[in-house]
């Protein structure tokens, strides 16, 4: 099996990071495109692997994406991507073409950027010494000033994200993917935006968290752009 990570513009990188077997990979070019390849990878067999050695797996195939994503734009592949033979990959390359050039000129100079945000929440009140009638008041008064928080806290994080499109520049073709929230966060979304302007625009954002230290904002670095293929 042709184990595949990316799919590239011509020419072939100079650069050959080590794959997930330890051995350098390889390229194979066709016509305007470069795969970058791995051979003679068992995806049967690393399904098969104790979660320990599956997970250290994935972040090798997602390391060495980062690494050829930082000499230049490409398609990154989800791990155990894989095709029977080069001519099996040579087809898919030749068939999908229009596609994936398409898509490499859209993404060409633009990265994924992570934006998570987790706003402290104020203490609540004890409504513990209270009883009766009194006790389900307060609790009642909990649960909308709660439900009023939740609203702020939603139009706040809108804010944020119209404050970082409205600083980029014009010609710019920003998307953003709002994402389900994990643990404690409060916002989570995937930001495809022109590389250059990630740190520029993380700092004109420093003035809106500094007037909103509720909100605790981080952002990844420059990411292979995985949530904006089409």
């Amino acid at each position: 099996m042709l184990y595949t990570y990316a799919i590239l513009l011509a020419p072939v990188p100079d650069i050959k990071p080590l794959g997930i077997k330890g051995k350098s990979i390889q390229y194979l070019p066709c016509d305007r495109l470069v795969a970058a390849i791995e051979a003679d990878v068992d995806i049967e067999a690393l399904k098969l692997f104790p979660e320990s050695a599956l997970m250290q797996a994935i972040v090798l195939h997602d390391r060495l994406i980062c690494e050829l994503f930082s000499e230049r734009t490409l398609l990154p592949l989800r791990f155990g991507t894989a095709f029977v033979s080069i001519e099996a990959l040579e087809t898919y390359l030749r068939t999908e073409s229009a596609k994936l050039l398409a898509n490499l000129q859209k993404l060409e100079g633009y990265a994924e950027f992570l934006i998570t945000g987790s706003a402290i929440a104020p203490k609540a009140e004890a409504a513990k010494q209270l009883k009766g009638k009194d006790y389900l008041l307060a609790k009642r008064s909990q649960y909308l000033q709660q439900e009023q928080r939740r609203s702020q806290l939603q139009q706040e994080a809108l804010e944020y994200l119209q404050i970082l499109s409205a600083n980029l520049s014009p010609e710019s073709k920003a998307e953003f993917q709002q994402v389900e929230t994990q643990g404690s966060e409060t916002l989570r979304v995937y930001a495809l935006l022109p590389r250059s302007q990630g740190e520029p625009i993380q700092k004109v954002l420093q003035s809106w968290e500094s007037q909103h230290s509720h909100w605790q904002i981080a952002w990844s670095q420059a990411l292979p752009p995985y949530h904006f293929l089409n």
